[in-house]
């Protein structure tokens, strides 16, 4: 028997090579998924934990000293983090002219200190009584290397009676300043250097400094930490409970980064090995093909076979033996074609090329595609195996109108059809997994449904068109109605050009969503975060570094208490730095500048040294005193508070002192009546001119009456004054037995506060703690906004600095440069007080999408669909394999007749160029509905972010791919005509 088998084989090699062939295709396929899930899943950590903030990489833990009393500090282990400790200890330095020139700073140590300073000269500190200093400290100290410096602990009072011992101790180094957004300095502000300097030493060194010391003990993670992230969260906990334990304070926010790598390798589970499953389908439908096609050549042999008497046992394993063994033998080499393939994808696609090794899953997925397989050519031979002798030895096969198999198939695409809807309806929004099996079933649905119908109006047409004596038109539709297995290659082609519409479409949306998102969100093609300064100094000093505004932009975060996401800019720079992609609609940013701004301000002003304020008592309760403070804004947004400690009756003139306006212009933005009363508040009181030394009026009671004031929120617990105009300047007046708020801000600001927004704005915004009541307008109306996407507003900066500013710093504070700007930009920026934290840019931003657990997903998906495609050229070809050699039947028995060769060879082609072009569009229709049903269960961003929603429909070079694969599945029928063709020259 077995001798009886291997001679089937060698008989039908090339019919075995195919199904070997085929089915190895179906385990690579198969075995690609679980490999590149864990290969993606390996970049995307690397990715996120490359992206994630310093809080998020690192768990600090310090404590006052060490509690355990010992040398060594603790330090927990946990795998796949690396535990840095350090102490540190806030001394004085003292330079060469003695007490003149002290400077505070930090003298501190930490793991690996030298390999991550960046010195500029001399060398690092390795031996005791050796420090390094930062450049611009050691300048402010005039100290050089090889100068000895002393450092001391800071008295613990002015009454401190035994100051610490000063340290001598040698410079033998200077260091950079350090990066802050660099992960190993644990976000310290000791170690940074961000408030004072940081000198380095041994910790031998520091330790020989009297005082408090700080013990510092960091756990810095890595992406091979996240392998396993159960294991990780149970490692952190053991890890904190033994730095709890020893009386170390921790905190880290290392949780975040956990939940989102999390949440992306589910994405990536959920979604790659779904991905598989319609490559390996098509994989099994070729086969289907292939065998059945096999089986349809040898119908005469197993007709014989079962006429002599061979029992259907017997018939039955030999039928499937000679199909199973090629299947068998594919297995390894499909399972390391899988392999090298995806290694292959893997080095030029994932971001960091991960190592791709061997799991279990993909031995798994690659049994699953084999047995598939086997079913497969099993259900091939079916129909034959079940036909009686009589049907076998036919040599003209009756033709079927409909039938029980028709019947079969055409009920089995509407529940595909079904199915796909279903899911495509119950996915939740950029869920993925389950929900991206819809296109799936909706091309297949459609392709089996289609296939069944596409023969009736190929057949009238192919009639009418021999009537019409047009013969290779005629014989051509005939062809695509009649032919054996015609059918099951319109199924095939529908649901390659399915996927690969829905796949290619859903990669070009989420492109354009990627790229809209990252400059929405970012904001600019370069965004500084500075250090956290008055609103006030970040205008001035961006406006002093770009004059021109032609490229920097001051832009703050407004504290609203509302659901609406306030951002303030500097409107008039708006059009020049901003980024503006269509999504922000047809405004152009200009028109959204002048709906900010649709006035200038002119702000209460002064420039003295020394001013004298007049200030007329008319009222006020007997026994009362009252006071008037002043809050002056300076120029680089310095705020300082000036007092008339008591106002005397009668017209008098107070001199008070301002040394913050004596250099340039300040802004008067407050004042406020200090009343002290034992019973009734009652005052009345104008205040009038103010004017310098030289008796010049530099601010007049008129431009004070003629200001607009914004008073406090009232309430009938806290009454506000009554502001008017007088003859000598603005009147305050109150009469009320329960304490008032006497602050009266001058705000020339729009009111309402003019806004330009994105979704619906309540009728006002309460500023600052809740405790201001900002009535606003829409100025304009955008879909998307700057920063918030939609769900945000914008506001002019100065405006809201004056509106809800108060007396606080200014919100998460900014830089925004335009692409263009020059490289010196920056240090004129820091030329002007401005300390950069960090920077971001949108082509990074962009390129953070492309690497996240949604774009992984979308690149395989994609590679699938274009599989797809050469594995339908492969099916075009196969067909054209099994028709080689049958000269006696299709449209190679009409040669005898009478007809040309040219004719037969033009319908030949004809034919399969009708039967690619049939498949191909039902396959875009399928594509187009799962689109319009299923594109939703697509994951577009890693957070699941809908601030920025993207577009409905892909762009059109989305067809571009398409024609292509088109095109090479119509060369391919050029060749396949000719394969099929081979042999004809022989036998004619």
């Amino acid at each position: 028997m077995t001798a009886l088998l291997w001679a089937m084989v060698r008989a039908r090699r090339g019919l075995a090579v195919i199904t070997l062939l085929l089915t190895a295709l179906a385990a690579a396929a198969a075995a690609a998924g679980p490999l590149y899930q864990d290969a993606a899943a390996v970049s995307l950590r690397g990715v996120e934990v490359a992206a994630a903030t310093v809080g998020e990489r690192v768990v600090t833990a310090q404590t006052s000293d060490d509690p355990r009393g010992g040398d060594q500090p603790l330090r927990p282990y946990v795998p796949g983090m690396v535990t840095l400790s350090g102490i540190s200890a806030q001394v004085v330095v003292t330079g060469e002219q003695g007490e003149e020139n002290e400077q505070g700073m930090f003298l501190a140590t930490r793991t690996g200190i030298c390999e991550h300073l960046t010195i500029v000269r001399g060398r690092c500190a390795t031996g005791e009584r050796e420090v390094v200093l930062r450049v611009d400290a050691a300048s402010e100290l005039a100290a050089l290397p090889g100068q000895d410096l002393e450092f001391r602990s800071p008295p613990a009072g002015p009454q401190d009676e035994d100051p610490p011992a000063p340290v001598r101790l040698t410079v033998v180094g200077l260091y950079q300043p350090v990066r802050l957004d660099d992960p190993y300095w644990g976000d310290r502000q000791v170690l940074t250097g961000l408030d004072q300097p940081a000198a380095f030493a041994t910790e031998r060194t520091v330790a020989a400094v009297d005082g408090s010391r700080m013990r510092m003990v960091d756990l810095l993670i890595t992406p091979a930490a996240f392998e396993d992230t159960d294991r990780l969260r149970d490692d952190l906990g053991d890890a904190e409970s033994e730095l709890d334990a020893g009386g170390f304070g921790t905190d880290t926010e290392v949780d975040n980064l956990i939940a989102r790598i999390s949440a992306g390798e589910e994405q990536l589970a959920s979604s790659l090995l779904l991905a598989a499953v319609p490559l390996v389908m098509l994989c099994w439908l070729v086969l289907f093909i292939a065998v059945a096609g096999g089986v349809e050549q040898r119908r005469g042999e197993l007709g014989l076979t079962a006429l002599r008497g061979v029992p259907a046992r017997t018939r039955w394993w030999l039928a499937t033996a000679e199909t199973s063994v090629p299947v068998l033998v594919a297995v390894i080499p499909g399972y390391l074609l899988g392999y090298a393939a995806t290694a292959l994808l893997a080095a030029v696609a994932l971001p960091g090329s991960p190592t791709v090794y061997l799991n279990p899953a993909s031995a798994l997925y690659t049994a699953v595609a084999v047995l598939g397989a086997l079913l497969a050519g099993l259900l091939a031979q079916v129909r034959a195996l079940t036909t009686p002798v009589l049907g076998l030895l036919r040599r003209a096969r009756v033709r079927r109108r409909g039938g029980l198999v028709g019947g079969v198939e055409a009920m089995v695409g509407a529940l595909a059809l079904v199915a796909g809807y279903q899911v495509a309806a119950g996915g939740d929004t950029g869920s993925g997994g389950i929900g991206l099996l819809a296109p799936l079933c909706i091309a297949l649905g459609l392709g089996l449904v289609a296939a069944r119908a596409v023969g009736v109006p190929a057949e009238r047409l192919g009639r009418r068109a021999l009537r019409r004596g047009r013969l290779r038109t005629g014989l051509a539709a005939l062809t695509l109605a009649r032919g054996g297995g015609t059918h099951w290659v319109v199924v095939l082609l529908t649901v390659v050009f399915g996927l690969l519409g829905f796949a290619l479409s859903a990669r070009d949306v989420a492109a354009q969503a990627w790229h809209e998102r990252a400059e929405v969100q970012v904001g600019a093609a370069r965004v500084l975060r500075v250090e956290t300064l008055p609103a006030a100094g970040l205008l001035h000093a961006v406006r002093t570094a770009d004059p021109d505004g032609r490229y920097a932009m001051a832009a703050m975060r407004v504290n609203v208490n509302t659901e609406t996401k306030l951002l303030a800019v500097d409107s008039s720079r708006l059009p020049a730095v901003a980024l503006w992609p269509d999504a922000y609609g047809a405004t152009a940013p200009a028109e959204v500048a002048r709906q900010l701004r649709p006035a200038e301000v002119t702000p209460l002003s002064l420039t003295a040294a020394e001013v004298e304020v007049t200030v007329t008592l008319d009222r006020i309760e007997p026994g009362a005193t009252a006071g008037l403070t002043l809050r002056l804004v300076g120029v680089g947004g310095a705020q300082s508070s000036v007092r008339v400690e008591k106002l005397k009756p009668g017209t008098h003139a107070y001199r008070i002192a301002t040394p913050a306006c004596a250099a340039g212009s300040c802004q008067l933005r407050q004042l406020s009546v200090d009343l002290f009363t034992p019973k009734r508040y009652l005052v009345d009181l104008t205040v009038g001119d103010l004017r310098d030394r030289t008796g010049k009026t530099v601010l007049s009671g008129a431009d004070l009456a003629g200001h607009h004031w914004r008073l406090p929120q009232t309430s009938a617990a806290r009454p506000v004054p009554d502001l008017a105009p007088a003859a000598g300047g603005l009147r305050v007046s109150v009469d009320s037995v329960l304490t008032p708020d006497m602050r009266a801000s001058a705000d020339p600001a729009p009111d309402p506060l003019p806004l330009v927004a994105a979704g619906d704005l309540p009728p006002e915004l309460l500023g600052a703690g809740g405790t201001v009541r900002v009535p606003i307008v829409r100025a304009g109306t955008l879909p998307l906004v700057p920063r918030y996407g939609a769900h945000g507003a914008l506001v002019d900066l100065q405006y809201a600095d004056l509106r809800v500013g108060g007396e606080s710093d200014a919100q998460e504070p900014e830089v925004w440069l335009s692409a263009d700007a020059p490289a010196d930009l920056v240090e004129r920026l820091e030329a002007n007080g401005l300390k950069v934290l960090g920077e971001r840019d949108a082509a990074g931003q962009l390129r953070l999408y492309e690497e996240q657990a949604p774009a992984l997903a979308m690149l395989f998906l994609a590679a699938a669909a274009l599989v797809g495609v050469l594995f339908a050229a492969g099916g075009l070809l196969v067909t054209a394999v099994l028709e080689r050699g049958r000269a006696d039947e299709g449209l190679a028995a009409l040669r005898g007749q009478g007809v040309r060769a040219a004719v037969l060879r033009g319908a030949d082609l004809g034919g399969r160029f009708a039967l690619v072009l049939t498949g191909t569009l039902i396959g875009l229709l399928a594509a187009a509905l799962s689109w319009a049903l299923a594109r939703g269960v697509l994951p577009v961003f890693g957070d699941g972010g809908t601030a920025v929603p993207p577009p409905d429909l892909p762009g059109p070079l989305v067809t571009a791919p398409i024609a292509v694969a088109l095109l090479v599945l119509l060369t391919t029928c050029l060749l396949a005509t000719r394969v099929a063709r081979g042999s004809e020259g022989a036998t004619s």
